[in-house]
């Protein structure tokens, strides 16, 4: 992904894209080496009603001859309805074509080719009958930057129309690959251009919306910064959010990461929370209806969808897996949102989100989501729901006349009957890995692309055998730069270090600049983790993968079944990821391999990892350390309450395990259900060779037990039932102390943090009053950083305890941490604890709901949003003042 250019860089010098509507009207460059094809005005000309209307009669009939596959989910109401096209199963494979990097696209089919669109922005079009020898390639603009690639192309009066993540548009013609104009849109397109009535809409991640005529003039573009949220600065600067609205928050977000959707002569756009209806006038927009289900935050738009009569399917999140599907129905400007029936998810409830738009026929709703068993379900109005496929998926179906076709996570390309009679039909791709994009189908074949780097034809005839070469997709191309890039600078674990101190100086300092944004399809509330050049990110849905910190490439992505909203951080060491996954079932602790992602063993643990639990082993001497409980918990009391509300299982059991951490074997556990009960509520750090660990037993009996233990053996060095963590929150050490903090009071009504001394336990002092000290207490260098939810947090002196000050009054159960001077939170925001906990920069608002916030690694800063999908890198200082070389 290219960030500014080098004219908007000089003007713009802390923010991320260049801002087309801050300036001169954006340029239109040819080929490289070629002249431009011609100027393009900011506002085009009105488009003649009989060139639309011949237009519209030309899509209509290519749709119509039933070769065609045109744009994304087939057409731009993105409802994957295309009763006319028949798959007979079984299907062999006809051709598998070896691209540039990972696939997360759909390709588009027509005149007996292929187009296809890699992450690395590369352009290939194949004749469909094969051999797979490309007839021409085109490689987008952006270098290494321009990855991740996942607006899918759309053909349309034989012009192909991309969107880059670098923030160029292109439209080429789809016989030759020769460019006709690049439009430089100026920020990373996400979503996939719509073709309706003669006209192309696109949206970028700013939620700058175009229209666009085939041939690429622009005729009007609306932008929802500028219209809705009447900010006037560069959305991608912290510093102007900051001058100007002093916070970015959810009423600030904007961010537009799926695809348009066109009805009729409405454009319907995901903008941050806000839905929008364009109307398209001809030469401009009109917004006639937005809308926005906020109560304490706005929801995040997972997948959008327009059924008959206009009414808009959307799939979202607010929080903690609180979702659904829900039937959007306009008169005039007035919006009513009703629920699709079965579709409600929660944090209490077994199912799991939809990360994708769903798919319609008729009223009944066809919905895929990484959730095994229910990986593609029916959904009908009298509320039934119907699995009909089981391979957990993150893309949409499309429903052929007898069949829904989709791809999932484990690399299988699915036809499951519509009716849910007999069994559904699966072809297993070569290397396992995820399809995370919609196919297309046209004459009995399918085209679908595969994140092993491959663009696969299925069909009737004989099959031809699966590729075997590995296209290396999963290998760092961008290696970390910077003068932090060493391991002593990784932030390995949640908690920055396996002291849990929480804090890792870096050198941060003024301007800040956006390097990259990607896009994922899942959710957290866990911090990723930095080593080896790989930023490594477990969802709570089961995914776990890994990006590039240059450039946030994405090099694998692997997924478990079975993962039920688990938010539990990996850690990476010595080449190696391990990440607790918990399930109702079941739970394992997996050991994979930092450079590839393959499993080199599992090993089980029990118990609930709650909302407190992020932490993952700790690594020491070649052992890998974890803490958990026995028991079994119901759906609704899996994440239980700090308070202990529905209590823990009646056979639970605190336990402390280590695990050889070459093959996953039980080394030793220590058991300490002899002082009461609990653990899933428990901590561990490691603090000059001691591990420490301490588990809250939930009011029954004793507050808890915290030890010191041996880690080599598990044997007790000491104990005590005096004091221990007090819920929601891991413990901490430093220099022989150890700090212990919690949600719940500790005396009568009144909560405190406690320091203990490391060597025999023995009370040290306790704090000042706070209400909550919440995830952890973090070790600054003179003072300590606590927490509490919905007021404030503290900063506390170090050596007694007492209330300093108090400081980022109005978070939720945000996670912060600490980059000294800077107290760092959610939405990249940094706070100057030198100058009183004064905000420095704050924005862009990328975030659902702060819950998470951001933390330095290698020099930079890195955030992986709790719903809205989105992942971020900042960088400040020199690297931010620095061009980069955006002319490849």
């Amino acid at each position: 992904m290219s960030m500014a250019g080098r004219t908007a860089r000089r003007s713009e010098p802390h923010g991320g894209f260049p801002d087309p509507g801050r300036g001169a009207t954006p340029a239109v460059a040819g080929a490289k080496g070629r002249p431009p094809h011609r100027a393009v005005s900011r506002w085009g000309p009105l488009v003649p009603l009989a060139t639309a209307a011949a237009w519209l009669l030309a899509g209509m009939s290519a749709a119509g001859a039933g070769e065609d596959w045109l744009q994304f989910k087939y057409d731009a109401r993105r409802c994957g309805h295309v009763p006319a096209r028949r798959l007979d199963p079984p299907l062999g494979l006809l051709w598998a074509a070896p691209l540039s990097d990972a696939v997360f696209t759909s390709p588009v089919v027509s005149d007996g080719r292929v187009y296809a669109v890699d992450g690395s922005g590369k352009i290939h079009c194949f004749p469909i009958e094969g051999p797979p020898e490309p007839v021409w390639t085109f490689q987008t603009a952006g270098g290494a930057m321009n990855c991740n690639n996942v607006c899918s192309p759309a053909l349309v009066d034989g012009r192909l129309h991309v969107g880059t993540m670098a923030g160029d548009y292109y439209v080429l013609e789809a016989r030759t690959g020769r460019v006709l104009c690049r439009i430089p849109m100026g920020e990373p397109i996400l979503g996939s251009p719509a073709v309706s009535g003669g006209r192309v809409y696109v949206a970028t991640l700013g939620a700058r919306v175009y229209a666009l005529t085939p041939d690429g003039t622009v005729c009007w573009t609306w932008d929802f910064v500028r219209e809705r949220l009447a900010f006037a600065g560069d959305r991608w600067s912290g510093a102007d959010w900051l001058r100007l609205r002093g916070r970015a928050g959810w009423r600030e977000q904007f961010c537009s990461t799926r695809s348009v959707a066109v009805a009729d002569h409405d454009v319907v756009v995901p903008a941050g929370g806000t839905i929008c209806w364009l109307r398209d006038r001809g030469d401009r927009a009109d917004l006639s209806a937005a809308y926005t289900s906020a109560k304490r935050e706005a929801p995040a738009t997972l997948g959008l969808s327009v059924g008959d009569g206009g009414a808009v399917y959307r799939q979202w999140t607010r929080r903690d897996n609180e979702g659904r599907v829900e039937i959007l129905r306009r008169s005039g400007e007035t919006v009513e949102a009703a629920g699709v029936p079965g579709t409600q998810t929660a944090y209490n409830r077994p199912g799991l989100l939809s990360f994708c738009s769903v798919s319609l026929r008729g009223r009944d709703v066809y919905r895929c989501r990484p959730q095994d068993g229910f990986g593609l379900c029916r959904h009908t109005p009298q509320g039934k729901t119907q699995p009909l496929a089981a391979g957990g998926a993150i893309a949409s179906p499309i429903l052929t006349s007898r069949h829904a076709v989709y791809g999932s996570l484990d690399g299988r390309l699915h036809l499951a009957p519509l009716d849910g009679a007999g069994q559904a039909w699966a072809f297993a791709t070569a290397f396992g890995r995820a399809i995370s994009a919609p196919p297309a189908v046209a004459d009995g074949r399918v085209f679908v692309g595969c994140e092993d780097g491959y663009l696969y034809a299925l069909g009737p005839g004989p099959a031809a055998p699966l590729p075997t070469k590995d296209l290396g997709v999963a290998a760092i191309r961008s290696p970390l730069t910077g003068p932090r890039r060493d391991a002593a600078n990784d932030w390995f674990t949640s908690f920055g270090n396996q002291a849990n101190t929480n804090a890792n100086p870096q050198g941060l300092g003024p301007p800040f600049r956006v390097k990259w944004i990607r896009r994922y399809k899942g959710t957290v509330k866990h911090f990723s983790v930095c080593g080896g050049g790989r930023l490594v990110t477990h969802t709570a849905e089961g995914q776990v993968f890994a990006v590039e910190q240059e450039t946030g490439r994405l090099l694998w992505r692997r997924y478990w079944p079975g993962v039920h909203v688990s938010y539990t951080s990996p850690v990476i060491r010595d080449g190696r990821v391990l990440v607790p996954q918990a399930g109702l079932e079941r739970c394992r602790l997996r050991c994979l391999d930092a450079a590839t992602g393959r499993l080199l063993w599992e090993a089980p643990f029990s118990g609930s990892p709650s909302w407190n639990r992020q932490q993952p082993p700790v690594i020491h001497k070649g052992l890998a350390i974890y803490p958990f409980g026995t028991g079994r918990y119901t759906a609704r009391t899996w994440l239980f309450e700090h308070q202990s509300t529905f209590g823990f299982p009646a056979d639970h059991k605190p336990l402390l395990r280590a695990y050889d951490l070459a093959s996953g074997r039980e080394v030793w556990t220590r058991d300490f259900s002899a002082f009461g009960s609990g653990g899933d509520d428990a901590g561990i750090c490691l603090s000059d060779g001691t591990l420490y660990y301490s588990c809250y037993f939930g009011g029954k009996g004793p507050l808890g037990v915290t030890a010191a233990v041996e880690p080599e053996t598990g044997r007790l060095l000491w104990t005590t039932t005096d004091y221990a963590l007090h819920a929601g929150c891991t413990l901490s050490a430093e220099a022989g102390r150890l700090y212990l903090g919690g949600y719940n009071p500790v005396e009568g009504k009144v909560n405190r943090v406690w320091c203990l001394d490391a060597r025999d336990g023995s009370l040290l002092w306790k704090s000042d009053p706070v209400s909550r000290a919440i995830h952890v207490v973090t070790v600054g260098e003179d003072f300590l950083f606590t927490h509490a939810q919905y007021q404030h947090g503290y900063l506390l002196e170090k050596t007694t305890g007492k209330v300093r000050s108090t400081l980022v009054p109005g978070y939720r159960c945000t996670r912060f941490t600490l980059s000294a001077p800077y107290l760092v939170g959610p939405n990249l925001t940094l706070f100057d604890l030198s100058a009183g906990g004064k905000p420095v920069h704050c924005g862009p608002a990328l975030d659902v709901l702060v819950c998470v916030g951001a933390f330095a690694s290698n020099g930079r800063l890195y955030q992986t949003t709790n719903g809205a999908g989105l992942q971020a890198c900042l960088v400040g200082g020199a690297e931010a003042r620095a061009e980069p070389d955006d002319t490849k």
